[in-house]
């Protein structure tokens, strides 16, 4: 299989070399790279497809005379790894063209290089070729990973001043609202929001226009999607409550899941129905931290998918937020569920 590869480290460098993720950007460590101590001028990166650092990826030097610069990237494939007991083992990769196939394959000189990198072996350390390194990379990539999942409800729009229906009508953020939004931003620091988080946003401008302030200290590339928008209102979208009330079909005694206020508008088992696929994703996906702007109901139902609550369950249970709350739920790799705050005024 065919990987890609970030440079992180070339023998030009004296010094260790750190990734800044936010900036996606180099320094300088305090101590000593090991490759220019001793000589190896094979460059040393990690499998972007495995994760950014400083969360958990593979590490891969890459057996090359090609000349890169830090962050540059290329097309490589694994032959080989270097075990180690503390588990932070080193994967050997070459470039996707090269013909050779395992690590017995490398020349006398390369493996020089490699043994020269590590020469000293424990019990249970030592290089092995392909087949160890593809079940190392399987045993990775099976492994269940704890996820934190912090959800953050789009600030004060122009619909809760103004007296408007908010749902599918595309309301923009108040001046308080782009302030509150930059705070909450500023207050997700110290969650650790602006190292190795993924962003999904609603694509309705409210949300969009939270995560862009939010990312004024975040500086986090937004997935959007509709996935995640509010509740389709139907033809009540961006009406006035007045006529919404006035026109919405009566509503019935009692909890009805199917209910709509309007023919071409979502009941509730319609937006349970929607989201759900997003859950899935996230919960079975490979990201481990991630970072939802979206709506009051749509994050009401979503708080309660990850809490293991049913849709039959939202009739007695359902968490309910203002403008600009924040909530954080992590997943362990047993699957026991933390609630660490629902709903949290930050700012």
């Amino acid at each position: 299989m065919v990987y890609t590869v970030k440079i992180e480290q070339t023998s030009e460098y004296p010094k260790r070399m750190k990734y800044i993720a936010k900036t996606d950007s180099f320094i300088e460590k305090d101590c000593d790279s090991l490759s220019y101590i001793r000589n190896v001028p094979q460059p040393y990166g990690w499998i972007k497809e495995s994760g950014t650092p400083p969360c958990d990826h593979l590490d891969v030097i890459v057996m090359t005379e090609k000349h890169y610069e830090l962050g540059d990237e290329d097309k490589i494939k694994i032959i080989g790894v270097f075990c180690r007991n503390d588990g932070d083992n080193k994967l050997v990769g070459v470039l996707e063209n090269r013909d050779i196939d395992d690590f017995s394959q490398l020349t006398d000189t390369e493996k020089e290089d490699l043994h020269r990198l590590y020469p000293r072996e424990d019990v249970g350390e030592g290089w092995f070729g392909r087949e160890k390194a593809e079940q190392i990379i399987a045993d990775y990539f099976a492994k269940p990973k704890r996820k934190t999942i912090i959800m953050v409800q789009h600030t004060e729009s122009q619909h809760h001043v103004n007296g408007m229906i908010g749902a599918w009508g595309d309301w923009e953020l108040t001046e308080r609202g782009r302030k509150q939004a930059y705070d909450i931003g500023k207050w997700l620091l110290y969650e650790d929001c602006d190292k190795c988080f993924n962003m999904y946003v609603s694509d309705l401008k409210r949300a969009s226009q939270t995560a862009d302030e939010i990312n004024k200290t975040l500086y986090i590339n937004p997935i959007m999607t509709e996935a995640i928008r509010e509740v389709n209102a139907g033809a009540g979208n961006g009406q006035s409550r007045e006529w919404y009330d006035r026109n919405k079909a009566p509503r019935g005694d009692g909890y009805d899941p199917d209910y709509k206020p309007f023919e071409d508008a979502e009941s509730d088992r319609d937006l349970w129905n929607r989201l759900y696929p997003f859950y899935r994703d996230i919960v079975s996906g490979s990201m481990e931290r991630i970072l939802i702007v979206s709506h009051g109901t749509a994050l009401s139902f979503l708080q309660s998918m990850l809490m293991g609550y049913s849709f039959e369950d939202i009739e007695k249970v359902r968490m309910n937020g203002v403008g600009g709350s924040v909530s954080k739920i992590v997943i362990e790799p047993s699957g026991k569920v933390i609630v660490c705050y629902i709903n949290q005024r930050v700012c």
